[in-house]
């Protein structure tokens, strides 16, 4: 099962969503507007709607609203995992309307990346998909940009690509993989630990 999370950043990536049959949306603030506009069944709005300009159409068209007090520990976006893995099992998360917005809530998101790494979400930007992965992940398509960016401690190797790498341990420090290409293809080998992997589509 997909379920598409559409946040409320003014950079509207959602442009980029491929519809399929039975995906389940959830709108936080103005992204609940922006499923609204498009056709598409709400779901779920969720969030403290304190920076919303669209609360009535969102609360008259939502199937299910949580509405959550603006002071709270959270950000909207992981109110919104919260409840994805309370609720749903065996998913897949894509994540629109998230980055080049507040640089707080950016940085927050590719944390969430990470904290939440077992819902295999994949944040959607205007050309680039962002997930965190920590097992053998391939890269199919030719010519493909790819960056690894660790957060924590890895040990990987790459294989297949312009720039392959032998078996290394990389820390936060280490900024040398990123701007990497696949050749036909190309394979990031997870030994342990886990790393953010940016590619361009």
């Amino acid at each position: 099962m997909r379920i598409i999370i559409v946040a409320g950043s003014k950079c509207n990536t959602f442009c980029n969503y491929n519809h399929r049959d039975n995906d389940y949306f959830i709108g936080i603030e103005d992204g609940g507007y922006e499923i609204i506009k498009k056709g598409y069944s709400l779901d779920l709005a969720i969030g403290d709607f304190d920076t919303t300009n669209y609360f009535e159409e969102v609360n008259s068209s939502a199937k299910k609203l949580i509405k959550y007090s603006p002071i709270k520990d959270q950000i909207d976006l992981e109110l919104a995992l919260m409840y994805i893995e309370e609720n749903f099992k065996d998913c897949e998360v894509y994540i629109y309307n998230a980055t080049q917005g507040r640089m707080d809530h950016e940085l927050i998101t590719i944390k969430l990346l990470i904290k939440y790494q077992h819902l295999n979400i994949h944040l959607i930007n205007h050309n680039e998909e962002i997930l965190y992965i920590n097992k053998p992940y391939k890269i199919n398509k030719k010519d493909t940009r790819f960056s690894l960016i660790p957060f924590n401690e890895v040990t990987l190797d790459i294989v297949g690509a312009i720039y392959p790498l032998p078996k290394t341990t990389l820390d936060i420090t280490c900024n040398y993989t990123s701007s990497n290409k696949t050749k036909e293809h190309a394979i990031i080998n997870i030994y342990s630990g886990g790393i953010i992997l940016i590619i361009s589509e």
